[in-house]
């Protein structure tokens, strides 16, 4: 924008009255869709961590072996996704009305830990 349009826009604002000044004001300082994306999915991190992941730590102890390797979406004892694709079982639980699932690749009980 040129140094004179601005001048030109500042003096139509200025000439605004009060009502139009405010609620230009609340316009310009409302989030973005961004921001509110972002503040959305903080919610939603904040809301996780804050979850009792008990359930889900149980199921996979149950089914470790049965799922070896793959990747499953749960919420609490349900199986709500599975397959090899994380993302796949990612977008299939969220597909499926469960953004917040527990997304976890599955190792089989008899794994061995290592150390990079």
């Amino acid at each position: 924008m040129s140094q004179g349009t601005f001048e030109q826009a500042l003096t139509i604002i200025q000439s605004l009255p009060p009502e139009d000044i405010a609620r230009l004001r609340e316009i310009l300082e409302a989030p973005t869709a961004e921001e509110r994306r972002i503040e959305a999915a903080r919610a939603l991190a904040h809301a996780a961590s804050l979850r009792d992941y008990s359930a889900e730590r149980q199921w996979l102890a149950d089914h470790r072996d049965e799922y070896a390797w793959q990747w499953v979406a749960l919420k609490g004892e349900q199986l709500i996704s599975h397959g090899t694709n994380g993302r796949e079982v990612h977008a299939a639980a969220k597909a499926a009305g469960h953004p917040d699932a527990l997304l976890v690749q599955v190792e089989p009980s008899d794994a061995r830990s290592f150390i990079l």
